[in-house]
C-alpha cells in the first residue's frame, strides 16, 4: 500500500521521496526505500518488527560508537550499516529513542543526503528509512549504503597514524568538502571531526564525505549566507581544530 499523505517540513528540499526511491505502508511502518532495495526491505520486515531489529539478527558485523551500535549487513546484495535513532543529551535519559520532530529524522537525512549528492557533495547513500509510532512521537531507523575502507576525520587525527602530507592533503580536501556543501545552503548542527569520512584513493589522494544529516538543513537559495559567511562557523572552524591536532 503507497502511502498518500505529504510531506512536508519547512528547510527540507522537496518532493519526498525524492526520485529513485519508494515509499509505503507495512503495517503501522512508514518505509521509504532505494527503489533498488525495496523488496528486500520489505522481506526484512516481514520477519521483525524494524529494520534495526533484522539487522542485529542478521548483521556480519555489529559496529560501536557514537549512540548506539550499527549493524553491517546485505541489503538487497548492497553492502549497508543499519542503525537506530537514539536520543543524546539530556533528552535522552527521558525519551530514549522516542522523538518528536514533526518531519522525522531518517526522511529529513535522506532529503538533506540526496540534495547533496545531488550537487556533487559525497555522502553514503540512504538505502531505507523506517519510521514506527511510538504514541507519543515515533521511533526510526535508517540504512546507509557502507564506506570501506576508510576512517573517520577524528580518528584519522591520531597521532603518527600517517605522514605528515597525506594528513594535510586529507584534511584539505575534508575542508573542500565542507565547503562545497555550505555553498549549497547547508546547516549541519552536528558537523565534527566524526562525522567526516575520509576514503584513500589512489597517489595518495583522499575523498571525504559527510555524515549523520538528520538534524541538517538545506537553506532556501534565496535565504543563504554568503559563502564566506556560511562557513566561518563551520567548516573553518572544524578544520582550524583539525589542523591543530595535526600539527
Amino acid at each position: 500500500m503507497t502511502a498518500s499523505r505529504p510531506f512536508e517540513h519547512r528547510g527540507t528540499p522537496s518532493p519526498f521521496p525524492p526520485s529513485g526511491y519508494e515509499r509505503s505502508l507495512l503495517g503501522d511502518r512508514d518505509v521509504v526505500a532505494l527503489s533498488a532495495v525495496a523488496a528486500a526491505v520489505a522481506d526484512a520486515l516481514a520477519g521483525a518488527p524494524t529494520l534495526a531489529a533484522w539487522a542485529a539478527a542478521s548483521a556480519a558485523r555489529e559496529i560501536a560508537g557514537g549512540r548506539g551500535p550499527a549493524w553491517r549487513v546485505e541489503l538487497g546484495g548492497v553492502p549497508a550499516a543499519v542503525r537506530h535513532y537514539r536520543r543524546g543529551g539530556w533528552m535522552g535519559p527521558l525519551l530514549g529513542d522516542r522523538y518528536l520532530d514533526a518531519t522525522p529524522r531518517p526522511f529529513v537525512e535522506l532529503s538533506v543526503s540526496e540534495s547533496l549528492r545531488g550537487a556533487g557533495v559525497p555522502t553514503p547513500r540512504v538505502l531505507a528509512a523506517v519510521v514506527v509510532p511510538a504514541h507519543p512521537g515515533y521511533r526510526a531507523d535508517i540504512a546507509t549504503e557502507w564506506l570501506s575502507p576508510g576512517l573517520d576525520l577524528e580518528e584519522f587525527l591520531r597521532p603518527n597514524l600517517y605522514p605528515a602530507a597525506e594528513r594535510a592533503a586529507a584534511i584539505e580536501e575534508a575542508g573542500r568538502t565542507i565547503g562545497r556543501a555550505h555553498e549549497e545552503g547547508l546547516d549541519h548542527p552536528d558537523l565534527r571531526p566524526r562525522n567526516v569520512f575520509l576514503q584513500p584513493l589512489e597517489g595518495g589522494r583522499w575523498k571525504a564525505a559527510l555524515l549523520d544529516l538528520d538534524r541538517a538543513r538545506i537553506a532556501a537559495r534565496g535565504a543563504r549566507a554568503p559563502a564566506k559567511k556560511k562557513t566561518s562557523s563551520g567548516s573553518t572552524g572544524l578544520l582550524r581544530r583539525s589542523f591543530a591536532r595535526a600539527a
